[in-house]
């Protein structure tokens, strides 16, 4: 049994994509269960290029295995995983990541011992001096290697944080991690970006920089985005639609506006939506 509503981004439409766009992002039925809980219970969405989704429910809904599966980081699913057409299901992290989905995890993955600049500087992918053919030939990689670091240096910029360009990354501020991370990230040009929950542990003074942040990725260089995420401002904020997970499935889509007043999103975050009847009434 399927999800009670397949999602489909493509016919609401985004600002960046097309009428009648192709979906960059199919999940066919996915199910994934830990022993006898059922984490994902026979998701089905589709995604428009350019969009920029929220996925949100309670503790335990199944938001972060569905990512998992999608990223390649749980493969022991069913159902059918595609982008841009090509399927993707059960594939390594990496074989994944090679066709530009990137995703961050609730913890910043950093090497914690490396500077800030050098974790920019191992993200991009296929470069000429990891062969060791290629490493004997200086020129064939010194030039890739050049301009990589003038991209990172770029992306620095871009994201405001050069001031700490040489630090380690391990005495970073959460925010300024989670900056750092998302800086990687793009530095492997992706297509689409998995996001979960990256305004955890992020102070309020930066949690308005990282919004602009996202919103850039999503405006200025045209990354689809999913993004879990618990604080609802955020999400209201950023993404362009909502859907909500409760039990493994999808149960309502919308807008914040729209699902404020759903009463199934209510019963799963309040246990019970407001005014229902009790057996005592």
């Amino acid at each position: 049994m399927s999800s009670e509503i397949t999602v489909d981004s493509t016919s609401t439409g985004s600002p960046n994509a097309a009428p009648g766009a192709a979906s960059v992002l199919e999940l066919q039925d996915v199910k994934c269960a830990y022993g006898g809980v059922q984490a994902v219970n026979g998701i089905s969405m589709k995604v428009a290029p350019g969009a920029f989704i929220g996925l949100i429910g309670p503790n335990g809904a199944g938001k972060t295995t569905l990512l998992d599966c999608v990223s390649g980081f749980n493969r022991a699913y069913s159902g059918k995983v595609f982008m841009n057409g090509r399927e993707i299901s059960r594939r390594q992290p990496h074989q994944i990541a090679d066709l530009s989905l990137m995703r961050t995890f609730q913890v910043p993955r950093l090497f914690r011992h490396m500077t800030v600049l050098s974790n920019l500087m191992v993200a991009p992918q296929h470069q000429r001096g990891e062969g060791l053919l290629n490493s004997f030939f200086r020129r064939s990689w010194k030039e890739q290697e050049l301009a990589n670091l003038q991209r990172a240096r770029e992306t620095l910029a871009k994201f405001a944080i050069t001031d700490v360009a040489e630090n380690y990354a391990s005495d970073l501020s959460g925010g300024q991690e989670r900056i750092a991370e998302l800086s990687r990230t793009i530095m492997s040009v992706p297509k689409v970006l998995l996001l979960d929950e990256p305004f955890a542990g992020v102070s309020p003074s930066n949690r308005l920089r990282l919004a602009d942040h996202l919103s850039m990725l999503s405006v200025e260089m045209s990354v689809t985005v999913v993004m879990i995420e618990h604080r609802l401002e955020w999400v209201e904020r950023l993404c362009h639609l909502i859907y909500v997970m409760a039990g493994g499935r999808l149960i309502a889509q919308g807008s914040m506006e729209d699902l404020r007043k759903n009463r199934q999103v209510l019963e799963a975050y309040l246990g019970e939506a407001p005014g229902a009847k009790t057996s005592e009434q």
